[in-house]
């Protein structure tokens, strides 16, 4: 590693979070849009750069007077109630080709008189899953409505919207039609009092509107639509440390369908094929269901002409090495379509993995990486540690606890300290604390000693896993942080900084750093340490890489560096200009590390 200047901060830490936006993605199978906002400029707007004053005016919430010389963003904030309610937003029925199905749904004023359209709607799907409509497709055939389509709803009235969908013949397992109810909305104007001379005014209408499905399952089984299914493309990604398998698929049809899709990761080095499996089959899911904890949460239900990204945490421990990964798309037990697409895996790629999952050599893995057991609130007095053995050769393990002074931890109790694991199986193993200890507390290691049964008079592996044992409280943390710094590696640019334990316990070790620029554009999210404990007495450096396609210019950068409880270790903000030098590694890149701006920042302005 090469440093080539301290990154001196130029103002301390600031309580308003420079926000990142992670996608996040809206389970619920409709999207009430009851906040829509439409922004009609009553003068003239051709330029926000002209020396005019921009003034928005809503109920209850005035922005300042901003010169527009300035170029800066105008906000307005208002809180808005939806001018009715529909329940359900989505009816589910089963039927066959050709049946009529009746649906209804309940329309409900919360108070204001407003004049409902409802049409049908054709569906889109966003590649996340999130199903919103589309008013530039035709909508889908054979819904028709049996109440009016355009009609008054009085302040406080209930009124049933009912109709009918008829099942196309197509051989698709899953339908759904869509249908669109909204207002007219109300505009809010600002009056001849709130416009001063040479000022731009603006109105606001807001707008109600759900979008309704009536979805329909045929249960067939012999499906044409999901034969013309596409896979696209398949790859095991790093995020957020972890290995995660992401998957594009395509629905080319005219009809919705759904189905399941599942992943299996195996090893092209293996000689037997059947063990090499690096985990069981992993079921994919839409990044919309993520949040789900039923088998629901599985179910692939994708709209006409979608393309959805799939995906799904890969835990399991990996060695460098060629993978195929196969997916399988399947109808019920049937397996309709499979593809299989190789993948070039290096474990250095994933960086928080082995917080997780102890990697005891090809094949050999032990379930958590990090054991502590306890008897205050937080910890367990039981942890099950599972032993993997999907390597091709029987295993011989033994497992020893010890203190950092070598000694074995007598109040630890294992339910097998040594056995043999028949290669393809696993084995379960309870660690218990027993007894009563005069120590606060002791950290020490799980020493595990493998051997392969073919030659078990050698040692393959020997591993140590942190090992903590809280008899009556935690040991204070004290965690010291050094310089930011950057630094050229061998795998590229990075910020650094270097933390260490002087506290009597181990301290886990989470880093952010957020790289934003103040162009309104989403600020790169940096992430090292993933929870990894740090001995007492030792040191670490956290290295944030930089994302290739970083340009040079002037940046804001915040860094956080936590450990357990939320306890703060280090936060910052720096303004830093990176260069072209910087970031190609030259040597006059270390002068060029120090100019750091001394310019006031909006923090809001970075999102």
């Amino acid at each position: 590693m090469k440093t080539l200047a301290l990154i001196q901060p130029t103002m301390r830490f600031n309580q308003q979070p420079l926000e990142y936006n992670a996608e996040r993605d809206n389970a619920s199978p409709a999207r009430v849009r009851s906040r829509r906002v439409r922004i009609w400029m009553l003068a003239c707007l051709a330029s926000m750069m002209m020396s005019s004053v921009v003034q928005a005016q809503t109920p209850g919430v005035r922005t300042g007077a901003i010169d527009a010389r300035d170029g800066r963003r105008v906000s307005i904030e208002q809180r808005v109630e939806q001018a009715f309610r529909i329940e359900p937003v989505v009816q589910r029925f089963k039927g066959r080709r050709g049946e009529v199905i009746p649906f209804s749904f309940t329309v409900t004023s919360t108070g204001k008189t407003m004049q409902i359209d409802v049409s049908p709607i054709q569906l889109r799907q966003e590649e996340s899953g999130i199903i919103l409509h589309d008013e530039h497709s035709p909508p889908m055939e054979g819904v028709k409505f049996t109440t009016p389509t355009r009609f008054t709803l009085n302040a406080g009235e209930t009124v049933e919207l009912k109709g009918k969908v008829t099942i196309p013949l197509a051989k698709t397992n899953y339908l759904s039609f869509g249908l669109l109810v909204r207002d007219e909305g109300m505009v809010d104007e600002p009056t001849e009092d709130d416009a001063i001379g040479g000022q731009t005014r603006a109105a606001i209408r807001y707008v109600t509107q759900y979008v309704l499905r009536v979805d329909v399952e045929t249960g067939l089984t012999n499906l044409s639509s999901i034969e013309q299914m596409e896979i696209e493309d398949a790859q095991v990604v790093s995020h957020e440390g972890m290995p995660y398998i992401r998957a594009y698929v395509k629905n080319p049809s005219n009809f919705a369908l759904e189905c399941r899709v599942r992943a299996e990761l195996s090893h092209k080095d293996s000689a037997n094929a059947s063990k090499s499996r690096s985990s069981d089959p992993i079921a994919l899911f839409m990044p919309s269901r993520a949040n789900l904890d039923d088998d629901e949460k599985y179910l692939v239900r994708m709209m006409p002409n979608a393309r959805l990204r799939l995906e799904a945490p890969l835990e399991t421990s990996l060695i460098d090495g060629q993978y195929d990964l196969n997916l399988l798309v399947s109808n019920g037990r049937r397996t309709m379509l499979e593809r299989t697409f190789p993948q070039t895996l290096l474990v250095n790629s994933f960086r928080a993995l082995d917080t997780r999952i102890a990697n005891l050599g090809p094949g050999v893995t032990l379930e958590p990486a990090q054991i502590e057991l306890g008897r205050v609130e937080g910890t367990q007095r039981m942890v099950t540690l599972e032993v993997k053995n999907n390597s091709d050769d029987d295993q011989l393990i033994h497992l020893v606890p010890r203190d950092h002074l070598g000694d074995p931890m007598s109040r630890l109790m294992l339910s097998s300290t040594k056995f043999e694991l028949t290669a393809g199986r696993s084995k379960t193993i309870r660690a218990l604390l027993r007894g009563v200890s005069k120590e606060t507390s002791q950290w020490g290691t799980l020493d595990i000693i493998r051997r392969n049964l073919k030659t078990p008079n050698d040692v393959e592996s020997a591993t140590s896993l942190p090992l903590e044992l809280v008899h009556k409280q935690r040991p204070q943390l004290t965690v010291a942080a050094g310089p930011l710094q950057w630094a050229n590696l061998t795998d590229g640019n990075a910020f650094v900084i270097e933390v260490a334990n002087e506290g009597d316990g181990y301290a886990p070790i989470q880093g952010e750093l957020l790289l934003g620029r103040d162009d309104g554009s989403r600020p790169h999210r940096l992430l090292d340490g993933f929870g990894r404990w740090l001995a007492p007495g030792q040191k670490r450096e956290l290295q944030f890489h930089l994302p290739a396609e970083i340009d040079a210019g002037r940046y804001q950068i915040r860094l956080t560096v936590r450990s357990r409880d939320n306890l703060s270790v280090e936060e910052q903000v720096v303004v830093l200009d990176l260069t072209e030098e910087m970031l190609r590694g030259s040597q006059q890149a270390s002068n060029d590390a120090a100019a750091v701006s001394n310019a006031d920042v909006d923090f809001n302005s970075l999102r």
